[in-house]
């Protein structure tokens, strides 16, 4: 919880739009009571006072709103904001009245709203809630703002089952409006600030070949703008998409090259950044260039570098091997003796001593039965000690190496268990045969692996090392079949 002076001073200085120990009070305190005095004093200190901290407060009041629930009496304040003397103050409000009222009361106010600039930013709102609003949308396409008409565009393409013809429509009518509609909708971090490109792709999901023929289009663009645009759906397509470097990378060398000959150091520098988030097209890019004489050419070569190598998957017997007992086998033994069959609190150093076990003498039947209690938990025990007992069974019980190669081939692309999943049946060989039409699934899978590890550039290593994971233990196998 946070007092009222102390949230006062978070909002004045600016501390509680960083995540930090103010904001997270903050957001604890209205999340324990959404209508209590914390949230009652957001909305005074966005009613007066400095146009600065009115603004932090409001933004801090839509980053406090909960995906697809209104906030009735947010929603009321903002309301009398879309009014104020201050620009910024009604631009602002109508992202978050937007985000906090009823469907109906935003449907009838924002396409009839007099302020361009509050009803481009109510058209922004727009794209975090759901597919309620298309009507409005389709609507607002008809707006005489071209930064209006762009953003509804965005809208409605968000819905997956719109027909094939109308997203080419959508689209079509986006290019044709981009380049008014993209000084409108600045990138400084304000209320109608917007990546187009960015979002432009995430609403293509499940459409690359569509989202990579618009990049390629934007980044011949005659207008910067247009190739900044460009630029910025790249980086999101070759997140989403594996096809993404090989498709896209004539574009993006293009801009490269042309923004380095015009001097232009901010496009260049981002169409260099865009190149290095995949590590298949920057040693793509890097072969494109490094043989060329000329200058320009040979310059972007050195600026981009050289990638480092992918590490790959250890092997199960050398981490096995690895495992020392530090106390000897003797010791091992006589301190799982004092374990349960079934570990409780040790069970993540009786799942450790298991597995040094296994290189150092093996198993007895009860440290086997230990270990089977672990692989029948779900959690990442479950995959440690599967090597374990592969190790120990081998090939002899036809049932568990069946079971193994179903479960372990289920979560061989998942982010924090596939790596182990994927050494056992590296050490499977032959024996996981099974597993093969999901392992090659998951490395024809045009759509990269989901994963959750920070930003875009660690994504797509990620899912580009475990596709090389993949592929190696595909062949791995393949080649061990009788």
């Amino acid at each position: 919880m946070i007092d009222e002076h102390a949230c006062v001073r978070a909002v004045a200085s600016g501390a509680a739009a960083r995540f930090g120990p103010e904001r997270a009070a903050i957001f604890d305190a209205v999340r324990a009571d959404r209508d209590g005095s914390t949230a009652r004093l957001l909305l005074g200190l966005a009613d007066t006072g400095p146009v600065d901290a009115r603004l932090r407060a409001i933004e801090l009041l839509r980053d406090l709103v909960l995906f697809g629930q209104t906030w009735p009496a947010v929603a009321e304040r903002a309301w009398s904001w879309l009014t104020d003397a201050e620009p910024a103050v009604r631009v602002a409000a109508a992202r978050l009245f937007v985000a906090t009222a009823e469907v109906g009361t935003v449907a009838a106010w924002l396409p009839e709203a007099a302020d361009p600039d509050v009803r481009v930013a109510g058209t922004i709102a727009l794209l975090g809630r759901g597919r309620e609003f298309d009507d409005s949308a389709m609507i607002l396409t008809e707006d005489a703002d071209p930064a209006v008409r762009v953003t509804a565009a965005l809208v409605l393409l968000g819905d997956r089952d719109l027909p094939w013809a109308w997203r080419r429509a959508l689209c079509a009518a986006i290019l044709a409006d981009l380049g008014d509609a993209v000084r409108r909708l600045r990138r400084d971090g304000g209320p109608m600030d917007v990546r187009v490109g960015s979002v432009w792709a995430w609403r293509l999901l499940g459409d690359a070949e569509e989202c990579h023929r618009i990049v390629r289009s934007l980044s011949a663009a005659e207008e910067r703008d247009g190739r900044w645009v460009g630029v910025d759906m790249a980086a999101t397509a070759i997140r989403l998409w594996r096809t993404g470097p090989t498709e896209l990378l004539p574009a993006l060398a293009g801009v490269a090259e042309e923004a380095d000959a015009a001097a232009d150091d901010a496009l260049r520098t981002e169409s260099l950044r865009v190149l290095r988030l995949s590590r298949d097209m920057w040693r793509a890019a890097a072969g494109h260039w490094v043989g060329r004489s000329d200058g320009v050419e040979r310059r972007l070569a050195d600026e981009l570098g050289s990638p480092g190598a992918l590490l790959p998957l250890s092997d199960l017997a050398a981490v096995f091997a690895a495992r020392r007992l530090p106390d000897g086998r003797a010791e091992a033994d006589a301190w799982l003796a004092e374990q349960p069959v079934e570990p409780d609190s040790s069970e993540r150093r009786v799942a450790r001593t298991l597995m040094g076990l296994v290189a150092h003498g093996g198993l007895t039947e009860r440290q086997a039965r230990q270990a089977m209690c672990l692989f029948e938990r779900e959690g990442p025990r479950k995959y440690e000690v599967a090597g374990v007992l592969w190790r120990h069974l081998g090939p002899t019980d036809a049932e568990f190496t069946a079971r193994l190669v179903i479960e372990m081939s289920a979560v061989a692309g998942d982010q924090y268990v596939g790596e182990l999943a994927l050494r056992v049946l590296a050490d499977m060989g032959g024996h996981a045969a099974g597993a093969l039409p999901r392992l090659t699934a998951l490395i024809d899978d045009h759509a990269r692996l989901p994963a959750h590890v920070g930003d875009d550039e660690a994504e797509i290593a990620f899912d580009e090392t475990r596709r090389a994971q993949l592929v190696g233990v595909r062949d791995r196998i393949a080649t061990a079949i009788p």
